[in-house]
């Protein structure tokens, strides 16, 4: 019995020292795939084009689609994925007969600072690895194939695995796209869901959205309309008392969502079932207009979910859309862009600053600067004439004098 212990004994540590050793093959000062650029305008549009093309809730249950994703699209997908949430991040290059996926995860600074995990991944036209190499190391694809779905299988979302697993009855890989055959089974809204949110998050949010209820209504008692300031600020200092130092800023992240799903008219409930009420009819302003509450709730939200870059590009997208024939491009609707941008910020990276500010009360004024003398509105070849294009000389030049503007505000100025 003793010999047996001690067979085991030097087994599990041989295995141990063989993993370490594979994981030291796979580490590397240099990252395989570098950190990537801001999310540019024409990167976001064909992430929006995928969603838009490819949103089979009007299929019925049952029916079959093909989903097509070029390369690029393919690459813009796992950039977004990168910032939104994806451990890592993913590059793919596809060729003749299948694809090279690789990937890099930089390494906790208290584990190994400034080293990189290095893996990449060869895929059959298929969709199925054929073999993946950790560093040096190759490793054959069918253990790979067996180790993810057993990993899969026990993970906390296996049912939601399955089910995907199950729906999907094709996948070929192309030099020119991605080609995805899927069935559309309605319990996939609620697997997307699931992978979308956590039980705590999605429990967050409809305590925030229950609060947010109960300030329009009080707020909007014999008005229609209101400043986005007056319900702003006693929602997000309540749910920020509630939370504490330690949850303020998770609070305020799903205060912000809430505030703005209810700006763009989006029903939170498809997100999160467990939302039942609605608050009454009040619209919400600021300086007197509707369409700069939306921007700025809007760009706060994704700066407090997604980052920075992404509501810039966000930002920017809507007012290019506009000047190609929606309601023109805006300076205003982009000066309140960043403005809520920075206030996305500031409530994840500088939770204590922003309940301090709340503390004194929040005021249109001191959210976002005033719009006088920026140009608005400007149909496509107006801010053709005008500016030339995005990022010309003439734009960067308005462009700075709004982020002076907000740059004023004490909200937003540089910590003393």
């Amino acid at each position: 019995m003793l010999r047996l212990f001690a067979w085991l004994v030097a087994g599990a540590l041989l295995a141990v020292a063989a993993l370490v050793a594979l994981i030291l093959q796979a580490v590397s000062a240099t990252p395989l795939v570098p950190p990537p650029g801001e999310l540019s305008a024409a990167s976001f549009t064909r992430v929006k084009g995928i969603l838009r093309a490819n949103d089979p809730r009007r299929l019925p249950p049952g029916a079959s689609r093909e989903a097509r994703i070029a390369g690029p699209e393919l690459q813009a997908l796992l950039d977004f994925a990168a910032r939104h949430g994806l451990p890592g991040r993913a590059a793919i290059q596809l060729h003749d007969g299948g694809a090279e996926l690789q990937y890099t995860w930089p390494l906790p600074a208290g584990l190994a600072p400034g080293r990189h995990l290095n893996a990449r991944a060869a895929l059959g036209a298929d969709g199925q690895i054929d073999q993946v190499r950790l560093g040096s190391v190759a490793l054959p694809g069918a253990l790979v194939m067996l180790a993810l779905d057993a990993g899969l299988r026990h993970s906390q979302f296996a049912p939601e695995f399955a089910l995907l697993k199950g729906s999907v009855s094709q996948v070929r890989l192309a030099p020119d796209a991605l080609r995805l055959t899927y069935t559309w089974q309605p319990e996939l809204l609620a697997t997307a869901r699931a992978l979308a949110l956590t039980p705590a998050e999605q429990e967050g949010l409809a305590a925030a959205h229950a609060r947010l209820v109960d300030v329009m209504n009080q707020v909007g008692e014999g008005r229609r309309q209101a400043n986005l300031a007056e319900v702003l600020g006693p929602l997000l200092l309540d749910v920020g008392e509630r939370a504490g130092p330690d949850g303020r800023a998770a609070a305020y992240r799903q205060a912000l969502f809430v505030v703005a799903a209810q700006l763009s008219g989006k029903n939170v409930a498809l997100l999160v079932p467990a939302i039942r009420r609605q608050p009454r009819p009040l619209a919400l302003t600021l300086q007197g207009r509707h369409d700069l509450a939306q921007h700025f709730a809007i760009s706060a939200a994704l700066a407090a979910w997604a980052g920075e870059p992404l509501a810039n590009t966000i930002g920017l997208d809507k007012e290019v859309d506009d000047a190609r024939g929606g309601s023109g491009f805006s300076f205003a609707d982009l000066a309140a862009d960043r403005a809520g941008t920075r206030f996305g910020e500031l409530a994840i990276r500088q939770p204590a600053r922003l309940a301090a500010a709340l503390a004194d009360g929040l005021r249109s004024e001191g959210m976002m600067p005033a719009t006088h003398g920026l140009p608005e509105p400007m149909q496509a070849d107006t801010f053709r004439r005008r500016f030339g294009h995005v990022g010309s000389p003439a734009y960067q030049q308005v462009a700075d004098d709004i982020e002076r503007r907000i740059a004023a505000l004490a909200l937003f100025s540089p910590s003393p």
